[in-house]
């Protein structure tokens, strides 16, 4: 086929820079409409992202909380877990030191001579405090001297002893003082 232009000169070149001249504006309307789909792109890619890192930030304050939760009953575990052992240790004492009246007791008992009555008996950190009466001194002597025979007492000491009289009977008060082995 054959073309023929039938327009003259001047007009075929403004015709032709009127083509360009679309062309060029047609390209830049597409890059115009391609750069905004980008910059939509570009920001809801980044508006995802703000909103995830927000939700996270959110969930890990959450988690933060309960965290602080779970910290706070792990201290009061630990503290009333001292408290227990401190009451342990203390209910251990006692029932080591349980015995020791007792067999403080029973030794004295019998050790104890037949004229001789105790007034008070006071044990403190294995000293023991001892005051009592006898009708003779001979019995305070026999007494201090089977207490010298148990193996759990030692340093026995007769700190006092006086003689006095009640209802016009002679009676020798006295105070002794001893150690108790554990």
């Amino acid at each position: 086929m054959i073309k023929i232009n039938l327009l003259t000169p001047e007009k075929t070149k403004k015709t032709k820079k009127k083509v360009q001249m679309e062309s060029q504006l047609i390209w830049l309307g597409l890059a115009a409409v391609l750069l905004v789909v980008a910059w939509y792109a570009g920001w809801s890619v980044l508006d995802d992202s703000v909103e995830r890192l927000n939700a996270d930030k959110v969930r890990l304050t959450q988690e933060l909380a309960q965290l602080k939760v779970q910290v706070k009953e792990v201290e009061n575990f630990e503290a009333d877990k001292l408290k227990a052992q401190e009451k342990i240790q203390v209910i251990q004492q006692l029932r080591k030191n349980q015995s020791i009246p007792v067999y403080l007791l029973d030794e004295i008992s019998k050790r104890l001579p037949d004229r001789v009555w105790l007034m008070s008996l006071r044990e403190q950190s294995g000293t023991v405090e001892l005051t009592g009466q006898a009708t003779t001194n001979h019995e305070i002597v026999d007494f201090i001297n089977n207490l010298k025979e148990a193996s759990a007492f030692q340093d026995i000491q007769i700190v006092e002893s006086r003689q006095n009289k009640e209802q016009n009977i002679t009676v020798y008060s006295f105070r002794l003082k001893w150690s108790i082995l554990s």
